[in-house]
């Protein structure tokens, strides 16, 4: 029976990090759950509340998927009346996304959820432990976005903590 060779440190951090994006994903779809909205619609009220307005391939951007993509799923939210399309005063040719009051209430309630969890969670962690993790967590980000696919090459990376 062969030997299984054991894993460069380079590959256990690729796989460590895909753990932790599975349970990422798994606890944002939680907290969307329990706020009784879909994953699309936690993401773009989470940061057009942190953002204020924005257009769609700015969302696009930050989500890191196709215009054709955020698009639809603005339009939805567009409908549900969780976002408002606004003129841009600076180009009246922009057309500009914006929480309306019921999408406010919807991120005051992700953000009270959020807060909460964070808090079990990470209750026995240190400031400086978290200070630590997010440094780490953004030098990551920023490593793996510059080795992304040569598609992508032409998008610079989203600012951290988009």
């Amino acid at each position: 029976m062969p030997s299984v060779q054991p894993e460069a440190p380079p590959q256990q951090l690729l796989r460590s990090v895909e753990a932790f994006s599975r349970a990422l994903r798994e606890s944002s779809l939680g907290v969307a759950r329990e706020v009784g909205c879909s994953k699309g619609t936690f993401a773009i009220v989470r940061i057009l509340e942190r953002r204020g307005s924005l257009q769609v391939s700015d969302i696009a951007h930050i989500l890191r998927v196709d215009i054709s993509v955020a698009s639809r799923q603005v339009s939805q939210l567009v409908d549900d009346g969780l976002v408002e399309r606004a003129v841009d005063d600076g180009d009246r040719r922009v057309r500009t996304l914006r929480l309306s009051p019921a999408g406010r209430s919807l991120a005051l309630e992700i953000g009270t959820v959020l807060d909460h969890r964070a808090g079990e969670v990470f209750a026995d962690w240190s400031s400086e432990d978290l200070a630590t993790a997010t440094t780490t967590l953004d030098r990551l980000t920023t490593t793996i976005t510059r080795l992304a696919a040569p598609a992508d090459a032409d998008r610079a990376p989203a600012p951290a903590h988009a």
